[in-house]
C-alpha cells in the first residue's frame, strides 16, 4: 500500500462528514444548477468527479427527478476507494425506483482517462475491466439484492484495487467500469449504453473537494479542472467547490502550524491562471463569480459514535486538522509539545462554534 496519508484516512474521513454538515450544505447550492439544466433534451449527462461515500450522487439524483423527472439521467461518477464506491452503490435501489430511466455508470480512471474509458478497450497498456448489471423486477428491494449481491461483488474486488506510486500519488491497479440500468428500461437507456449516439459530452460536472487545498493552482488546473472542462458539452457546466478554511479554522491552525499555510490560493486564483496563463480556455468558457458558504461542526449525541470519534473536544481538533489536510508528522510535533498543545486546547474549548467555510464557482462552456 505504501504510505498512508492524512487525507486518506478513514476514520478521520468517517468523522469529518459525522460531525459536520458539509454534505447537505454543498448538496443544497448543488440543486439551483440541477434545476438550470435544458428542459428541451431527451436524455442529461451528469458527472461527480469524486462520490465519496455517496452522499452527494445520491442528492444529485434526488434533485434531478425533482426537476426533470422524464427525462433519462446519464449519472456517471468517479471514484478510487473501494470503500466508497461500495458505500455508493448500496444507496442506488431507491433512486432506481424513483427514475427508472437511470443509467449510472461509475469509474475509477483519472479526470484525463474518462472519456477513453468508455470508448477504448485499454488505458496505458492496461485492458479496461468491465461490468454490467442488469437489474430485474421493480422494487427497491430485489435491486438491492442485485446491487449488493456476489457478481458485482466479487468483480469488484478483484478488480477496483488501488496502488500508490513513489510520489505518495493514489491510482488505480485496472481502469474499470461498471455500468448499472433496469432492464424494463433498455430500450430507453440502448443508445447510450451501446455508444451510438452523438452528443456524449456532459451537461454538468460536479468537482466536490476533487483535490488537495494545499496544492499550487498549477497542479490543481493540470491534473484536475483542465481535464474536467474538457469533458463538457456547449453549453455545459462545471461546478468547483472545496474547502477554504474559516476564521475560526484557520486561526486554530495558526496556533498550532504557525508557518503552515493550509489554503494557500483561492478560487479567484484558479480562475486568474485559467484566464491568463493557461492559454485558450477565456475565449470558449465563462467563469462565474466564486461565493462563499459555512457549515458548523455538529457534536452527535451518539455515544457509541463518541467512544469512536472521541470527545467534544477531540472531534473538533481532528476535523480541522482533516479540512487543513494536516500530515501526521506535524501534528505529532505539535501534540509532543505540551505548552503548544495546551494552548491548542484553550482555544477548542473556548471556541463554541467551529464554523468551516468552502468556496464554490462554475465554468460554463459557450463554444
Amino acid at each position: 500500500m505504501g504510505k498512508k496519508r492524512f487525507f486518506d484516512d478513514r476514520l478521520k474521513y468517517l468523522s469529518f462528514i459525522q460531525n459536520t454538515g458539509e454534505k447537505k450544505a454543498i448538496s443544497e447550492k448543488l440543486y439551483p444548477h440541477i434545476a438550470s439544466l435544458p428542459n428541451n433534451k431527451s436524455y442529461l449527462k451528469i458527472l461527480d468527479a469524486g462520490t465519496g461515500d455517496g452522499t452527494i450522487f445520491t442528492n444529485l439524483i434526488k434533485g434531478f427527478h425533482r426537476y426533470h423527472p422524464y427525462s433519462s439521467l446519464l449519472m456517471a461518477g468517479k471514484e478510487v476507494s473501494f470503500e466508497d464506491l461500495k458505500n455508493t452503490l448500496e444507496k442506488m435501489p431507491d433512486r432506481f425506483v424513483e427514475h427508472p430511466n437511470l443509467l449510472i455508470t461509475m469509474t475509477n480512471v483519472k479526470f484525463s482517462e474518462i472519456s477513453e474509458v468508455e470508448n477504448k478497450k485499454s488505458i496505458n497498456g492496461k485492458k479496461i475491466k468491465s461490468f454490467n448489471l442488469i437489474l430485474k423486477s421493480d422494487n427497491s428491494f430485489d435491486f438491492n439484492k442485485q446491487i449488493t449481491g456476489s457478481m458485482i461483488g466479487n468483480f469488484i474486488k478483484r478488480n477496483w484495487g488501488i496502488e500508490i506510486n513513489k510520489a505518495g500519488r493514489t491510482s488505480y491497479s485496472n481502469p474499470c467500469i461498471i455500468r448499472i440500468y433496469r432492464e424494463d428500461h433498455k430500450k430507453y437507456l440502448s443508445p447510450f449504453i451501446t455508444r451510438s449516439y452523438k452528443d456524449d459530452m456532459y451537461d454538468l460536472i460536479i468537482a466536490s473537494q476533487a483535490y488537495r487545498a494545499a496544492s499550487n493552482v498549477n497542479v490543481k488546473v493540470k491534473n484536475v479542472i483542465g481535464p474536467l472542462m474538457n469533458l463538457l458539452n456547449k453549453n455545459g457546466c462545471l461546478v468547483v467547490t472545496h474547502s477554504s478554511g474559516g476564521k475560526s479554522v484557520q486561526k486554530i491552525l495558526k496556533t498550532a502550524f504557525k508557518d503552515l499555510e493550509a489554503f494557500p490560493n483561492k478560487a479567484i486564483d484558479i480562475i486568474n491562471f485559467l484566464k491568463e496563463e493557461a492559454g485558450g480556455f477565456e475565449s470558449k468558457f465563462s467563469f462565474g463569480k466564486p461565493l462563499i458558504y459555512n457549515f458548523q461542526f455538529r457534536k452527535t449525541p451518539d455515544q457509541k459514535v463518541s467512544e469512536l470519534f472521541g470527545n467534544d473536544l477531540d472531534s473538533k481538533w481532528a476535523n480541522i486538522l482533516y479540512v487543513g489536510q494536516i500530515p501526521e508528522k506535524n501534528i505529532l510535533r505539535v501534540e509532543r509539545n505540551k505548552t503548544l498543545f495546551s494552548n491548542v486546547k484553550k482555544i477548542l474549548n473556548k471556541t463554541k462554534n467551529i464554523e468551516f467555510e468552502n468556496e464554490i464557482f462554475k465554468i460554463k462552456k459557450i463554444k
